[in-house]
């Protein structure tokens, strides 16, 4: 950290690709073609003996009639299709810490903080007395040496302890980490010093930039992160998270043993505080009723995670809300009268009256309209908002099938248009695709109406791609 900090210029952020909006279709079912009446049977009359001079052909010069031509059908015919697939990575587990913090058994200051509706406490020391005297290399690395003496070690201790005693993901983690140093320190470059040396020996990838007056953690992501402008430094992507990014700043290029990038993916969801929303009553065309009340804790949460994708491929950004699993006293409320009544059905039967449930029992609003731009939910924000689209029926859907009949399946993107397919175990017909050697029947979630294996018109499945899902 001591050489001489190199500036580097801020990238503009990506933003998600904007698409013309697909609107819902109401499935009709054709009308059958109308049957010639019947006619009364010709009642049968002695035939006239022939004349005489009327002999019967012989017969090698009787010829067969013509085989008539099969009707043409006229009904969508299966579509077996290898469209391009996106796989995702498996979500890497949280960093491990650089070292084994063990602190000595001192007293220490509680900073506690009301996160989410969960009280979390971090540990600092009593003499505290980190400060940065000037916005220099050798000024900064001299605060880095005091951050590493062993009094601090009771801030690394409580930190991880509370990561993982409210199983907090990796975003929830660094917000976490701003609003603690921030109440130490306030708004202070000390505050996001002590932030940066927190995240590094947690196991976190970090740069330190600066300006003439500022400092700044960056950090590096798994993901491409929209709406944040970036530096890139040996190839990767490193985000301001915390403000406004200076157009340039001069960044130290100092690494640590066995840091990782930041992950945006989610294997179980945050322990936050119980906040239950009023319970929403969803009734499909079918008649099926289900009621939920999700943790508005969580709603707000979700409210600051970022939208972005992985590699540079768009597409891959909805698999992150979908391979969110659906909190536990969410799945209480929802899933026994989902459960019950698909019981004893048939795989299609089951996935069918999900479909429907999801077609019909809620809403279809534009993310234009609403929010003032393309955004995708979680499943348990489709539960709780009045309104949702394409994506967000997907997510919920996939999620339903895969938790409640124990089916794969897969997101299927069409320009403009999210869907999805199911691997049955009978067999089922339909339109379909193949991925892994396996047939996945194509189910809209926003076809209204529509039943398993029915494409929305003007979807070409020759074209769409498949996103996996964990």
């Amino acid at each position: 950290m001591r050489k001489q900090w190199e500036a580097f210029p801020a990238h503009e952020a990506d933003k998600p690709v904007e698409e013309k909006t697909v609107p819902p279709v109401v499935y009709t079912e054709p009308e059958p073609e109308p049957q010639p009446e019947p006619q009364p049977a010709p009642q049968t009359k002695p035939q006239p003996k022939p004349r005489e001079e009327e002999k019967p052909l012989p017969k090698e010069d009787i010829k067969p009639l013509p085989t008539p031509k099969p009707t043409i059908d006229t009904k969508p015919v299966p579509i077996a299709v290898k469209p391009k697939v996106v796989v995702v990575p498996k979500p890497q587990p949280a960093p491990e810490p650089i070292a084994p913090v063990k602190p000595k058994e001192e007293p220490f200051k509680k900073v506690t903080l009301n996160y989410f509706g969960t009280l979390i406490t971090i540990g600092f020391p009593l003499d505290d007395d980190l400060l940065l005297q000037a916005l220099k290399e050798s000024a900064i690395v001299d605060a880095w040496k005091q951050l590493a003496e062993s009094k601090y070690d009771i801030c690394i201790k409580t930190a991880l302890d509370a990561r993982k005693a409210n199983r907090l993901c990796d975003w929830a983690y660094m917000s976490l980490l701003r609003e603690a140093t921030e109440k130490q320190y306030g708004k202070t470059n000390e505050a996001v010093l002590m932030q940066a040396f927190l995240m590094t020996q947690s196991g976190y990838r970090i740069r330190l930039g600066m300006t003439e007056d500022k400092l700044y953690m960056l950090v590096a992501s798994q993901y491409d992160i929209f709406k944040y402008p970036y530096y890139t430094l040996d190839g990767a992507k490193f985000y301001n998270i915390s403000g406004k990014t200076p157009h340039q700043m001069y960044i130290t290029q100092a690494k640590w043993d066995k840091e990782k990038s930041l992950s945006l993916q989610m294997t179980e969801l945050p322990s936050f505080g119980s906040e239950p929303t009023p319970k929403r009553t969803l009734t499909s065309k079918k008649g099926v009723t289900a009621s939920a009340s999700v943790n508005k804790n969580l709603i707000d949460f979700f409210n600051t995670y970022p939208q972005a994708c992985f590699n540079g491929d768009q597409t891959t950004r909805w698999a992150a809300y979908a391979n969110t699993p659906v909190e536990q006293s969410v799945k209480d409320m929802l899933y026994p009268s989902l459960r019950k009544t698909i019981k004893g059905m048939s795989e299609k039967e089951a996935v069918g009256i999900l479909l429907n449930w999801v077609q019909t029992a809620f809403e279809y609003g534009y993310d234009d309209k609403i929010w003032g731009g393309d955004r995708a939910f979680f499943a348990q924000e489709t539960l709780y908002y009045p309104y949702c689209d394409c994506e967000d029926r997907s997510i919920l859907f996939s999620r339903l099938v895969r938790d409640l009949v124990g089916l794969d399946v897969v997101l299927l993107y069409y320009p403009g248009h999210l869907a999805t397919a199911v691997a049955f175990n009978e067999e089922v017909n339909g339109d379909w695709l193949m991925y892994k050697n396996h047939k996945y029947i194509v189910c809209d979630p926003t076809y209204i109406n529509a039943g398993v294996g029915r494409t929305m018109p003007n979807m070409n499945n020759r074209q769409a791609q498949i996103i996996a899902l964990q």
